[in-house]
């Protein structure tokens, strides 16, 4: 894992592409997207398609774009991803129980329902931690650096949002994001370079998919430039990928 201002020299050296900072939640979802949002409601679906079209577009051209992660996200990934799998497998078979019992109703009214083949014997989940996997290792991650760290306790202690719940993760990438994109712009880059995260909760102003009012400035800080977006679908829409 290289410090920040290593991935910023290679970046500033190498031919120019935009930079897309993602956040744990935004990699874990292509798994987690097969559980409930609510009792009664799936979660959405719609990430697993641009997290494809991003790795299929790095696969022909690697330098449309760079991926970048912090150590704290390539932790919280491996940390999570075995009981988002189980919850996703879970998923698959409450809803193959739920088809059970049209087809027991069938049977008693003598009535013919096409062969219905149990969604919790397909490959689905692995094939979606496989995507998942892909999206995690295609990215370059930062080391943790000991002034980020103590800024986002400084958050942390003061309140500030992301970290205005006492939480210090969300502060952490927020942090190291900040100074990677403060460096590469002291450098001369001069590319798009974009912070994706479905964390309403830290990081949306709301329900509305745009960064908090509070974190706005330092973002657009002319010394840092940073865009965010509620979904790496907009980001890529952003960026014409």
């Amino acid at each position: 894992m290289p410090p920040i201002a290593t991935v910023v020299g290679q970046l500033n050296a190498g031919p120019p592409k935009p930079v897309i900072c993602l956040d744990t939640c935004d990699i874990l979802e292509l798994v987690q997207c097969l559980d409930w949002e609510k009792p009664g409601t799936p979660r959405s679906v719609t990430s697993i398609q641009p997290a494809r079209h991003l790795l299929s577009t790095l696969a022909v051209d690697p330098d449309r774009a760079q991926i970048v992660i912090t150590e704290l996200v390539y932790r919280e990934w491996t940390q999570n991803i075995a009981g988002i799998r189980k919850k996703a497998r879970d998923f698959l078979l409450k809803v193959d129980d739920l088809v059970s019992q049209p087809y027991q109703a069938a049977g008693f009214a003598g009535t013919v329902l096409p062969v219905y083949v149990p969604l919790s014997t397909s490959t689905l989940v692995d094939d979606l931690a496989t995507l998942s996997t892909a999206l995690l290792n295609q990215a370059t991650q930062l080391n943790f650096e000991p002034i980020q760290i103590q800024l986002a306790l400084d958050r942390v202690m003061n309140k500030r949002r992301p970290s205005h719940d006492g939480h210090i993760k969300d502060s952490i990438n927020f942090e190291h994001y900040l100074e990677f994109t403060r460096l590469l712009r002291a450098g001369g880059f001069a590319e798009e370079v974009v912070f994706v995260s479905k964390n309403r909760k830290d990081y949306w102003d709301g329900g509305i998919a745009r960064i908090h009012p509070d974190l706005q400035p330092e973002i657009n800080d002319p010394a840092v430039q940073l865009r965010f977006f509620g979904s790496l679908n907009a980001a890529l829409g952003y960026l014409h990928i």
